[in-house]
């Protein structure tokens, strides 16, 4: 079963935007229920119309009806009018009447808006007007004051304020224009540095080496051979009966056993560990598959197949 607040802000939302849906039987849905608690329960949906003058004489006219078949009294009917009227004046905020002052503010020291914004962080208004030449703060406040007050008596004559609504404008204007000029505008915080990564051929150490123990200690020109034949060390490693995966295991951990050397060390952070052992995973595949053109015994270049 609605409540009492809830029947009434269905009156006002509805009803104000025609009384005539508001026949004798939707005026009696609210019951012998109603009670003081009308004013509280209607005022905050009836001031969302009120600032529109033909709205305003509707709503009175739901009022009346209401009035008129004893759901409320004429008394309440004052103290709804008056409630709604406080709070669609209390709603007015200056920002959705007044241009923009920080362009306006631009206007004044002759600077474009984004120039303005570039100098504001760490500073205020106030003080960028006091040091630029044939500029001061107060002369700011006084064109922002004046522009203001001019948006505010348009809104007025527009009619998409109240006359009581333009007074609690200007009155809270003068405040509202000194802390904007006065504001320091906060300052970007300093991105914290990104640590350098270490070059990752640190890590990877004398890998010809490394294969060539995994591989039983072949000599250089063994190895430097079979490459200029057109073989890579992943093809000697399977020729010499270990494997090309056992060759990269071996250059892996190697290399992962000095980064982790580093991490211990605190030469390097966990993360940069892991983005290294990445790196070096990369490099050692590279450098396993490889493959060198091979070279005729004459020391001709030929096409590998």
């Amino acid at each position: 079963m609605k409540t009492l607040r809830q029947k009434l802000m269905v009156a006002a939302a509805v009803g104000v935007g025609s009384v005539g849906l508001f026949g004798a039987a939707a005026l009696g849905a609210f019951g012998p229920d109603a009670s003081s608690g009308v004013v509280s329960a209607i005022a905050p949906a009836a001031s969302s119309v009120l600032g529109e003058d033909k709205a305003g004489d509707r709503l009175k006219q739901l009022l009346d009806g209401l009035v008129q078949k004893g759901v409320i009294t004429a008394q309440q009917e004052d103290a709804i009018l008056a409630a709604a009227k406080d709070a669609t004046t209390a709603k007015v905020r200056t920002g959705k009447v007044v241009r923009d002052l920080l362009g306006e503010s631009a206007t004044y020291l002759g600077l474009a808006p984004k120039d303005l914004l570039v100098k504001l962080p760490g500073t205020s208004l106030g003080k960028i007007a006091d040091s630029t030449p044939n500029k001061s703060k107060a002369g700011l406040v006084t064109t922002l004051s004046t522009a203001a007050n001019a948006d505010i008596t348009k809104a007025l004559s527009d009619k998409k304020i109240t006359d009581a609504q333009a007074k609690t404008l200007r009155d809270g204007l003068a405040a509202e224009i000194n802390t904007f000029v006065d504001r320091t505008w906060p300052t970007k915080p300093a991105a914290a540095p990104r640590a350098a990564l270490p070059n990752v051929k640190a890590f990877l150490g004398d890998m010809l080496q490394t294969a060539r123990d995994y591989l039983g200690g072949v000599t250089l020109n063994d190895v430097t051979s079979a490459m200029r034949s057109g073989k890579s060390l992943g093809d000697i490693a399977n020729d010499k009966g270990k494997s090309r995966d056992g060759l990269v295991a071996a250059l892996t951990t190697a290399a992962n056993t000095r980064i982790d050397k580093a991490v211990a060390d605190n030469k390097l952070t966990a993360d940069q560990a892991a983005t290294l052992k990445t790196k070096v995973a990369a490099e050692i595949a590279t450098f396993v598959d490889r493959k060198a053109p091979a070279k005729s015994t004459t020391g001709t270049t030929t096409k590998t197949p």
